[in-house]
């Protein structure tokens, strides 16, 4: 009777979280931050999901600062992104060129009015 009771709060938690599209969740650590442009752009590691796996490295543009070089920071961001110039990339084992169009994400952080 516990577990189900365990289970129907955990399906009543997940309910109240309002997923919205486009939007991310990013927890991380503050490794550096930069200005350009009237814009504030920070590089956040996010925790490794596990011992055998590489911390993410991620980019945050916003308004202002979202803190100091090392604080641990939640915030929501836009997901957006863009296409960069074209290129010809040649198989090295089956030898066709194929065109690789690279993509750049970017993260806009949700900023409060």
């Amino acid at each position: 009777m516990a577990e189900a009771e365990v289970q129907q709060r955990a399906l009543a938690q997940q309910r109240q979280v309002q997923i919205i599209p486009m939007q991310v969740l990013v927890k991380g650590r503050i490794e550096s931050s930069r200005s350009h442009d009237g814009k504030r752009y920070t590089h956040v590691m996010t925790p490794a999901p596990d011992a055998y796996t590489r911390p993410q490295l991620l980019e945050i543009r916003s308004k202002g600062r979202l803190g100091e070089k090392g604080d641990e920071i939640t915030v929501s961001c836009v997901l957006g992104g863009y296409q960069r110039k074209a290129y010809q990339a040649k198989d090295k084992s089956s030898g066709e060129v194929t065109t690789v169009v690279p993509v750049e994400h970017t993260l806009d952080l949700v900023e409060q009015n």
